[in-house]
């Protein structure tokens, strides 16, 4: 039936219709090949010390992780940046969520490595997120039934996405003018350290020329059998 569709297509498409249709193909490839050049270009911004950029972050995750490895992203605000940087093409290697839930990625990379032991499972959340995934109780059970698992936490010192939304709704508010979102974290909280009371390897990075290291180091923790959780401090929110 599909063959006999595609046939009837052809027989009814005239060359103008042809030549509209190479015409939003081409569009198509040149958008495409613009958005690999800003995505490439926001790789390569590392930012500072103590302000990593998110972008560059991901981007390096995404090049220490394998193909088969599964992505669990729940860095709301950056959750664009995680699909930018840390492409994934094979079926199953990417999870998200389309509704509310925050703190659900911690049970869920756990779950994941418990059905697919054989897998990489690197989950990447915010700060904010990472409060809500109850982190004591997720590094414990991956500590007593042996899932190991990956986070990187994009500590940018708040929930970003309370003052997105207080902006979109109030965009000349009091909460602007006086420059106060009650959405800031305490700074300078190790965050990773929760993570290692319970026996998981755990680092924070704030200097772009040591992230890829921190980022091997966690790597080998993983695949020896131990959790890791990797700290890196970007730009503030």
């Amino acid at each position: 039936m599909l063959a006999q569709l595609v046939a009837a297509l052809k027989a009814r498409t005239g060359e103008s219709q042809r030549a509209r249709s190479r015409g939003r193909i081409e569009s198509w490839a040149r958008s495409n090949a613009a958005r690999r050049e800003a995505v490439a270009r926001a790789a390569a911004a590392h930012g500072a010390r103590g302000a990593l950029s998110a972008a560059y972050v991901c981007a390096e995750v995404g090049r220490a992780i394998g193909p088969d490895a599964i992505v669990v992203n729940e860095a709301v605000r950056n959750a664009g940046v995680v699909q930018d940087q840390v492409e994934r093409t094979r079926p199953g290697t990417y999870v998200g969520t389309g509704g509310g839930g925050l703190g659900f990625s911690g049970g869920m990379a756990l779950g994941l490595k418990l059905a697919q032991p054989e897998r990489d499972i690197v989950q990447i959340l915010g700060d904010g997120s990472f409060y809500f995934t109850t982190p004591l109780a997720v590094y414990a059970v991956a500590k007593q039934y042996a899932l190991p698992i990956l986070s990187v936490v994009l500590d940018n010192g708040g929930w970003a996405a309370v003052k997105a939304s207080t902006l979109r709704v109030y965009p000349d508010g009091a909460a602007k003018e006086a420059g106060e979102y009650q959405s800031t974290l305490a700074r300078g909280i190790d965050l990773h350290k929760v993570a290692e009371a319970c026996g998981a390897h755990a680092e924070a990075v704030d200097d772009p020329e040591a992230l890829p290291a921190a980022i091997g180091r966690c790597l080998e923790a993983l695949r020896s059998g131990r959790a890791a959780v990797l700290a890196a401090r970007v730009a503030a929110h």
